[in-house]
Order: structure tokens, then C-alpha cells, then sequence
């Protein structure tokens, strides 16, 4: 995923998915892009227009009222006057889609089927106008430019919070307007090998994120830190600093919650790779309270600062703070040993 939380997997399309999106019109239309909307915009109007210029140049043509028709001197009342050729009748056309209102050119009673023709198009222009109307109004007022004042810090952090290793990521909304039902959700995308082989990519796990001890629901008037403690029912229980290097894994943040002002539910996302994930660091206060009322400061909300934080895994911290079997005592030394070696080639490619 990027960093605004959208797919970066291409969809391979054929020929007969289009049909999917022919069904629901309406929500493909939404989705476009604006440059899409109003190509459509303009080509529907215009050609509507055309369209039914050319019916009235037919009745026109039918009953000998354009300049062309043989019988153009002699003094008849026509279907409607001063269309006499294609131009005056896309003029028309529009004037009666429009409802512009009749000057010099206007209907008469002579033709039947002009004045149906009036009634058809006057009832098609309607419709024609609250569907784009209403495809414009409903891509206006879509959630996703909310979402778009939701956002997340650009790096995540791992430090200790009383004892124990905690993920950190940093939450803010920068509009006026609350959000209200703000729930939280957190997801680790690994690869993963079956017992029979099979190989299983972006793997998705759940993983339990809360804000200090209000759970994954949030109170988001100000910036808080969403918290992931690192224990034994982590995936990241048994991840060092070292193995942070090397890591494959992505950790996918996602914000569910209903806009106060419009009442509609809104999504933002946010993923980290291990290289956007800083060891030994935590987030800069964002609150000043000296003057009085507290004041936020958004020029520190992606700051951190280096704080220390014990390069092992919380399994090790683990086995040292209480006693361990032989096996897991062993397993600690073998990994101890494998981070020593790890730094030293490290140190030694770096020299």
C-alpha cells in the first residue's frame, strides 16, 4: 500500500469487466475523475441538443418549411417559424432543452408532432439535468475529501511505555468540525508459508492498537498516540532492532468514523514499512500549556526524539526480567549471539 493508503497492486482487466461497470453507471460516473465528469458533462448536453435539432430539421424538412424545399415561396404557416435550416434548428432545440424561452422562433399549431416533440424533449432535458446535477452534487459531498484532514504521523516509533515495547503512530484531525464513532483498526501484511507450502502473500493479521486506556475507540479532538503493545500474542513479540532492518512486514493503520457536520462515515488510511518505523525514538509533546489555555503546536506533530529503549526483542526482556526454561534460555544466547554477529558485519561493511 503507499503512504495515503491506497492499493498499489495493478488489476489486470479484460474486455468482459466492463460489463460490471456498465450495471452500476451511477457509482462509476462517481468514481471518475473530474476531467471525466466534465468530458461527460459536455458531450451529453451538446449532443442531446444535436440530436433533437436534427428531429426538428426532419419535421421541418417534412412539412417544405426550409429554404432548400420547393415549395419555400408559397405562403404557408410553418411547424415552427424561422427554423429553415440546420442551424436555426440546433437553435431551437436548445432554446426548447433549455427553457431559454421563445423569441422570433416558436412553435405552432400547425404540426401535431412538433408539439409532441416539445413535450418529449422538455420531459428528456429534465431528467438529463437532475442526473448530472445529481452525479455532481453526490461526487461533491463524497466522504473521501474529509478523510483528506485526518492525519497520520509519517513515521512510526518503538519505545517503552511503562515496561514493555510499544509501536507508535500518531492520530490528528486538523478540521473544526468533530468526528464522532472514531474507531480504530490495525492490520500487519507479512508472507507467510503454510505447513503444506503454500505460500500465502500480504498475509493480513490483526493486531490490537488502543489510545492510553480508552481501547481502539478514539476521542479525537486533539492528536493522541494509538499504541501497539509488543507481548506475547504480538507478531512483533519476537522483533529486535537488528531484525527491524531486514524486516519484510508492512503495518496498515486505518481511522473508521462519522463526520459531525454531514453525518456521513469516512475511512483514512495509513501504512508503514520498516523503514518508516524508528527504533528508540517517541513523539514530541505537541501541548503547551504556559500560557494559560493549552495551546497545539502542528509543526511538532512528526517530530520525535531520541529516547532509550533496549535494542532486543520483548521476548528477550521477557526471559531476563523472570526465569526462563533451559530452552528458552538457550534460544535467548543463540539470539544474542546472531544480533552480535549481524552488528559486527554490519560495522565491518560500514568500515
Amino acid at each position: 500500500m503507499s503512504r495515503g493508503g491506497k492499493c498499489t497492486l495493478r488489476k489486470k482487466w479484460r474486455l468482459c469487466n466492463l460489463k460490471y461497470y456498465a450495471r452500476d453507471l451511477f457509482n462509476t460516473l462517481i468514481d471518475s475523475r473530474w476531467r471525466v465528469i466534465l468530458w461527460i458533462f459536455v458531450v451529453s448536453f451538446v449532443s442531446s441538443w444535436f440530436i433533437f435539432g436534427l428531429f426538428w430539421w426532419v419535421i421541418a424538412y417534412a412539412h417544405d418549411d426550409l429554404l432548400t424545399s420547393p415549395h419555400a415561396e408559397d405562403q404557408h404557416e410553418p411547424c415552427v417559424t424561422l427554423v429553415e435550416d440546420m442551424v436555426s434548428a440546433f437553435m431551437f432545440s436548445l432554446e426548447t432543452q433549455y427553457t431559454t424561452g421563445y423569441g422570433t422562433r416558436s412553435p405552432t399549431t400547425q404540426c401535431p408532432e412538433a408539439i409532441f416533440l416539445i413535450c418529449v424533449q422538455s420531459i428528456f432535458g429534465m431528467l438529463q439535468e437532475s442526473v448530472m446535477v445529481g452525479i455532481v452534487f453526490a461526487k461533491l459531498s463524497r466522504p473521501k475529501a474529509r478523510s483528506q484532514a485526518i492525519l497520520f504521523s509519517e513515521k512510526a516509533v518503538v519505545c517503552m511505555r511503562d515496561g514493555r515495547l510499544h509501536l507508535m503512530v500518531r492520530v490528528a484531525d486538523v478540521r473544526k468540525s468533530n468526528l464522532i464513532g472514531c474507531k480504530l483498526f490495525c492490520w500487519i501484511l507479512t508472507h507467510r508459508t503454510t505447513k503444506e507450502g503454500e505460500q500465502l502473500p500480504n498475509y493480513q493479521r490483526r493486531i490490537k492498537v488502543s489510545v492510553d486506556e480508552g481501547g481502539s475507540n478514539l476521542f479525537l479532538l486533539w492528536p493522541v498516540t494509538v499504541t501497539h503493545r509488543m507481548d506475547r500474542r504480538s507478531p512483533l513479540y519476537d522483533l529486535s532492532a537488528v531484525e527491524l532492518l531486514s524486516a519484510q512486514f508492512e503495518v496498515v493503520v486505518s481511522l473508521v468514523c462519522t463526520s459531525e457536520s454531514t453525518g456521513q462515515s469516512t475511512e483514512a488510511k495509513r501504512s508503514y514499512t520498516p523503514s518508516e518505523i524508528f527504533w528508540g525514538h517517541r513523539f514530541q509533546t505537541m501541548m503547551d500549556r504556559r500560557r494559560g489555555a493549552g495551546q497545539l503546536d502542528y509543526a511538532l506533530f512528526d517530530k520525535t526524539v531520541a529516547v532509550e529503549t533496549p535494542l532486543c526483542s520483548q521476548r528477550q526482556l521477557d526471559c531476563w526480567s523472570q526465569p526462563c526454561s533451559p530452552l528458552s534460555n538457550d534460544l535467548n544466547h543463540r539470539l544474542l549471539w546472531e544480533q552480535s554477529e549481524h552488528q559486527h558485519k554490519t560495522d565491518t561493511e560500514i568500515v
